[in-house]
């Protein structure tokens, strides 16, 4: 489950840097940077009512001391739960976990440096950090930090977990070959991959479903999978539109959200259901889509662009494609994350302030900037972005001050 993370990627150790190099593929072209150009399309009318969602109390998040902190989508769970990274003063990644109250400095195997990208709604934590020659190992975190090997190779990154305290991520082999892995609790499985020397675990469901993108023959194209760790089976290829495929997120029905792309080069959303990926199509005069989540309903969030370089956030209810539209007048909005209820979150160019903020949508009150909406929110603190969304309403948001907590009031 990774997309854009932000204008500031995630730093990662130099193992990891040609790794996600591809997983750059999947950040969604970083386009959080963007403003100005040419006015988006008219957006959806409002819902007729004067409610524009719930207020929110604000909560800083990240370690004490730290220059900046990053969460991506997969980094929050229901009560509060967070898990991210904090950059020191010199530069250094220490993986936190916030449990509703306090921040904790997750630690490391020995080494100057530690990530975590996702969290459970038990606490449990997936990263890595590094061992004291400075090699990454992934971790499983359950108030203890466990490393979880390697596939024979040196390094190995966890990614994803899922409630039941599965791990899932990408690991050398004995060759040096990066492969996708899943952690059942007692060993790490090699994924292998669809012919090429490649593959990467992106998400996880409940059930023990994984998927990424793998490489096939001579790394030559690279396709969405589905593992499924209850029969074990070797994992499934699912196709593309014309070429390479990746995808980001899977629901407990094993749908499955991503990315291809198209004949003419551009990316198509696609949702993979019942054996067959389908395009969920564009707007009249876009030319392409990315699909970044998907929640247990099929419903997928993600954005359309435009070739005047317009972006816009859409959600797909399964069977159509509905643009969220921008604040103001802009020409840019993002949606990363949804939850089960329907709870679309991002960011958009507000054209009245010049800015970047964050958003959040809902069929019953359309798209909101989540600067009005918080509750006695600091004095000159602006939201930036919404990076990840949990079951019970709880918002993850990137400040130009470091990240914070949303949590609806009651």
């Amino acid at each position: 489950m990774f997309s854009s993370l932000s204008c500031t990627a995630v730093l990662l150790p130099r193992r990891a840097t040609a790794a996600l190099a591809l997983a750059a593929l999947l950040s969604a072209s970083l386009s959080a940077c963007g403003g100005g150009g040419h006015n988006s399309p008219t957006p959806p009318a409002d819902p007729p009512t004067a409610d524009r969602g719930p207020l929110y109390d604000y909560t800083p998040l990240g370690l004490s001391g730290s220059t900046r902190s990053e969460v991506v989508r997969q980094g929050i769970a229901n009560g509060g739960l967070v898990a991210g990274t904090s950059w020191d003063a010199a530069g250094n990644p220490h993986a936190f976990y916030f449990n509703g109250k306090t921040n904790i400095d997750l630690g490391s195997f020995g080494g100057a440096g530690a990530q975590a990208f996702s969290v459970s709604r038990c606490g449990h934590v997936a990263g890595w950090g590094n061992t004291k020659d400075g090699v990454a190992h992934a971790f499983f975190y359950d108030g203890s930090l466990h490393d979880l090997g390697t596939l024979g190779g040196s390094d190995s990154y966890g990614n994803v977990i899922n409630v039941c305290g599965r791990v899932a991520g990408w690991a050398a082999n004995a060759a040096g070959q990066l492969h996708a892995f899943y952690h059942d609790g007692a060993s790490m499985r090699d994924l292998g991959t669809l012919g090429g020397t490649r593959s990467f675990a992106l998400a996880v469901n409940t059930v023990g479903q994984v998927a990424g993108y793998a490489y096939g023959p001579g790394d030559a194209w690279y396709h969405a999978f589905i593992y499924d760790a209850r029969t074990g089976a070797p994992i499934k290829d699912l196709g593309s539109l014309s070429q390479s495929s990746t995808a980001l997120d899977i629901n407990d029905a094993g749908q499955v959200v991503g990315y291809a792309r198209a004949a003419n080069g551009a990316l198509r959303a696609f949702r993979f259901d019942a054996g067959t990926m389908h395009d969920l199509g564009l707007p009249a005069g876009a030319l392409g889509s990315e699909a970044r989540a998907i929640n247990a309903a099929g419903w997928a969030v993600g954005n359309v662009s435009y070739p005047d370089a317009r972006q816009a956030a859409f959600v797909h209810d399964g069977t159509t494609l509905r643009e969220l539209g921008t604040l103001g007048k802009g020409r840019w909005s993002d949606a990363v994350a949804i939850n089960a209820s329907g709870l679309a979150i991002g960011s958009a160019f507000d054209s009245a302030s010049v800015a970047q903020h964050a958003t959040a949508w809902s069929a019953s009150y359309g798209l909101v900037d989540l600067n009005t909406r918080v509750k006695d929110l600091p004095p000159g603190l602006v939201l930036m972005a919404a990076l990840a969304v949990a079951d019970d309403g709880a918002i993850v948001v990137r400040t130009q001050q470091g990240l914070g907590l949303l949590r609806p009031q009651k």
